[in-house]
């Protein structure tokens, strides 16, 4: 067992609709809990595994809906907790039910109830002249339009530097916060936001400030045996960089042609990675990169948000806002070309979106002159968890982290 650990509570929610017509406790069932967070997802979720005993899921024929609750006690750490009332997970699937003479197995696939609100939902009407993080509040907090998700979760929504004017044309509103976080900027330089939740409610923010957060915590990989909980426990460094997926999306290189419907005009942009001004650009043999991979095309119908016969007044130019898209997605790509994958003592106070410092021995060779992560360009350093997972049950209790760093703007 990687750490002590106990759960507490587990138990399936009866809503309007539902088979159940009580609380269904899940502890005899020997329950087995993995709970997901990314910062590419707007949804956190869980996959709970167990052993029917009553079975529950023949018998009251439960299809999805029930909301799910349960607590995990981690001693020290404190307690782990989802709440139908704060967390709202839905059981949105049953799976893998496997039945024999003495048993029946299943699994459950709970998400984050606002993204079947979202489904269903649409918006409407004119958003100008607003901080992008002021639309996101309109789409998704207590103060969402009528048709819109008005979530009681808590929104963190970083204030960006531009502003964005568009016409919600019934998109749904997660959909349309996505959409709109290759167009937001934090400042002149700085380009790209991500929208996701985490444990603790939803987040807007800038690449540029999550990698500048200050570490939370330390992790160590030894070569002793230890029961540390902040050792790492297995690592694995991968190299997802795609030279031919990015081409065929346009990082290196790429033209965008805007044509405005209100003046008749057509015009474009043209983007190269050395645009972003980074230390140290990723570069192709033969001058490839420098040449325009992928042509894209907008319309742009500004006359549609202006008021009777005035001319729409908005200081986001048509080329401007092609250069933070591009910017944005080259951005994103770049920062997740590069992935470290560790695993760890289960600690359930991390958070997708946090910093945490790496501490990874160095080769024999360079041990006499140099240190773990002193800017040199060995794997310690600080880095940004980009998924997480807790995976608890069956007597042992890991997290696993998908981390990422800006190794292209970094000094070293």
């Amino acid at each position: 067992m990687e750490k002590k650990f106990r759960i507490t509570e587990c138990e399936l929610i009866p809503t309007e609709g539902t088979t159940l017509s009580e609380n269904y406790g899940l502890l005899n069932g020997s329950p087995v809990i993995n709970y997901y967070e990314s910062l590419k997802s707007p949804a956190i979720s869980v996959n709970l595994s167990f052993l029917d005993v009553d079975g529950v899921v023949s018998n009251e024929s439960i299809m999805g809906g029930e909301m799910l609750r349960f607590t995990v006690d981690f001693g020290e750490l404190g307690t782990f907790s989802i709440d139908e009332n704060k967390h709202k997970l839905m059981v949105g699937s049953v799976n893998n039910v496997r039945t024999q003479s003495s048993k029946q197995t299943a699994t459950l696939d709970a998400i984050s109830v606002e993204s079947f609100i979202n489904e269903t939902a649409r918006i409407a009407g004119r958003y100008k002249d607003a901080n992008i993080a002021d639309t996101v509040k309109k789409l998704i907090g207590e103060g969402a339009g009528i048709r819109a998700i008005k979530t009681d979760k808590n929104v963190l929504a970083e204030p960006t530097s531009n502003k964005y004017n568009f016409v919600g044309n019934l998109r749904r509103p997660i959909d349309t916060i996505q959409w709109l976080c290759p167009k937001a900027s934090s400042s002149s330089n700085h380009f790209g936001y991500l929208f996701y939740e985490t444990y603790d409610g939803y987040n807007f923010r800038s690449i540029d400030t999550l990698l500048k957060q200050p570490s939370v915590k330390t992790f160590s990989k030894t070569e002793i045996s230890s029961v540390d909980d902040s050792r790492i426990l297995n690592e694995q460094f991968n190299y997802s960089n795609d030279i031919g997926m990015a081409l065929r999306m346009g990082m290196y290189a790429n033209n965008t042609g805007y044509f405005d419907i209100r003046t008749g005009t057509f015009g474009y942009e043209t983007f190269t990675v050395d645009d972003l001004d980074l230390k140290k650009p990723p570069k192709l043999p033969g001058g490839l990169g420098e040449s325009p991979s992928r042509l894209m095309f907008r319309i742009l119908d500004v006359g549609a948000l202006q008021d009777g016969d005035a001319v729409p007044n908005s200081d986001q130019k048509p080329q401007d806002l092609a250069k933070y898209q591009n910017k944005s997605y080259a951005r994103n790509n770049l920062i997740f070309s590069q992935s470290l994958n560790i695993v760890v003592p289960c600690d359930p106070t991390l958070r997708a979106g946090q910093v945490i410092t790496i501490e990874l021995p160095l080769p024999t060779s360079d041990q006499k002159n140099k240190q773990m992560g002193d800017g040199t360009r060995d794997l310690s350093g600080d880095y940004l968890i980009s998924e997480l997972k807790h995976e608890i049950g069956g007597n042992k209790a890991y997290t696993q982290l998908s981390l990422i760093r800006d190794t292209f703007t970094a000094t070293a």
